[in-house]
């Protein structure tokens, strides 16, 4: 392992860096302690200045449906080495327009579940 610390482990698969909290396993984010994303993001954010790119993903999965390969939650750090969106992470999510009614209306139901 090239690098750790007390409680953030970091591997080097495939040109991604990942990042995982020792102490907590967990299958899915939402089964997790705030604390871990307290102790992950800052890394993550530094990890993302130091592969020294402007351009980034951070992707977490969770559910085999939404691609998650392994049973415990991990963050992708995925640099963009190019203005090619060939390279790094090729994400395909085409962008629908959204009645402004309906948007409302998804983000007051959510916003009530806070």
């Amino acid at each position: 392992m090239p690098w750790s610390s007390p409680n953030v482990c970091l591997l080097c698969v495939r040109n991604q860096l990942l990042l995982k909290r020792r102490s907590d396993h967990a299958e899915k984010m939402h089964q997790l302690p705030d604390e871990y994303l307290a102790d992950v993001m800052p890394i993550a954010k530094k990890i993302a200045i130091a592969q020294g790119v402007e351009n980034y993903n951070i992707l977490q999965n969770n559910g085999r449906i939404a691609h998650q390969e392994v049973d415990h939650v991990h963050f992708h750090v995925i640099p963009k080495p190019s203005d090619s969106e060939e390279e790094g992470l090729v994400v395909g999510w085409p962008a629908k327009p959204m009645d402004k009614t309906e948007l409302q209306k998804v983000f007051e139901e959510i916003k009530g579940r806070l």
